[in-house]
């Protein structure tokens, strides 16, 4: 067991949530959306969403596709700057 040590070492410390993160986090869910709004083939395919103009008259699979592509790059983006030391 003592590679268990090592492996346990080898983790990261996370970040600490703060308005800043979020910030971070809200910013790159709109640059997902704005980037997936302009090169997706159909975005308002499939079931609509109530009140799907607030949403760029995009669809339930679409906003789903952007906004999961948009708390990956969130995560790397927080990942990186805390490792940076700017968050």
């Amino acid at each position: 067991m003592p590679y268990l040590n090592t492996l346990l070492a080898a983790v990261p410390t996370t970040v600490q949530w703060s308005p800043s993160v979020a910030l971070t986090m809200i910013i790159c869910n709109i640059i997902a959306i704005a980037f997936a709004k302009s090169t997706m083939k159909e975005p308002s395919a499939g079931p609509k969403l109530p009140g799907d103009v607030f949403f760029g008259g995009m669809g339930f699979p679409a906003l789903l596709a952007t906004t999961s592509f948009g708390h990956i790059l969130g995560a790397g983006v927080i990942l990186g700057l805390a490792n940076l030391g700017v968050l």
